[in-house]
């Protein structure tokens, strides 16, 4: 499911005690959402700060708004399966440098959301659950707008980089690539989750993920 765009400082969760497998599974995606807000919030702020054309720091606080959405949709989820969702542990922000900012772009936004996105389409459009394909449709046209907005805010930042800061920016990114397939690989899930709530096989993630190296190389 959807990564989100995960901030910085985030303290792990505490897996939910309550509910069965989707219900565990949507208690930790409305974690994550929730998660999302002020990250993307801290992203509107550092983009104004940092000289930002302000269609996109609308764009980052519109993405806020979403995911206050999504969070409610998850939760929704996860308490028609018993679960509730865990509460964000987040230190407070700290200013950061533009390098900083970006860096986190690429990891965060250029490719687990933009995978996030794939997966979300894809949960909508195979989930047998008719509740969960209809709410996957609407979060992943919004998290296909989150994935477009990294990767303006990277194109925007690659003309204020130095050529060292752009080849930091671009092992990061291929760094957070190879991590994510590792991540794929590894991955077992349910039958469950799979047939219900959409999830990609280990197999359709592979296929997801190759179209996202080709689209990050």
């Amino acid at each position: 499911m959807n990564d989100g765009r995960r901030p910085e400082g985030l303290r792990d969760a505490l897996a939910s005690q309550s509910g069965d497998a989707l219900g565990a599974l949507f208690a930790h995606a409305a974690w994550l959402e929730a998660a999302s807000v002020p990250a993307f919030l801290r992203l509107a702020d550092e983009l104004k700060a940092h000289g930002a054309p302000e269609s996109l720091v609308k764009a980052a606080r519109r993405s806020a708004g979403d995911e206050v959405r999504h969070t409610r949709a998850m939760q929704a989820l996860a308490q028609r399966h018993g679960a509730t969702m865990p509460d964000v542990d987040l230190p407070p922000f700290e200013s950061r440098s533009l390098e900083e900012m970006i860096l986190e772009n690429a990891v965060e936004g250029c490719v687990r959301e933009t995978f996030g996105a794939f997966v979300a389409g894809w949960q909508s459009r195979t989930a047998q659950d008719t509740e969960v394909r209809g709410t996957l449709r609407t979060i992943a046209r919004d998290e296909v707008r989150h994935a477009e907005l990294a990767w303006a805010v990277d194109a925007w930042a690659q003309e204020k980089l130095t050529p060292a800061q752009r080849q930091r920016l671009l092992q990061a990114r291929q760094d957070a690539l190879r991590i994510l397939g590792d991540e794929v690989e590894a991955q077992r899930l349910p039958e469950e989750l799979i047939r219900e709530a959409g999830m990609p096989s280990r197999d359709q993630a592979r296929t997801l993920f190759q179209g996202l190296s080709t689209l990050v190389a």
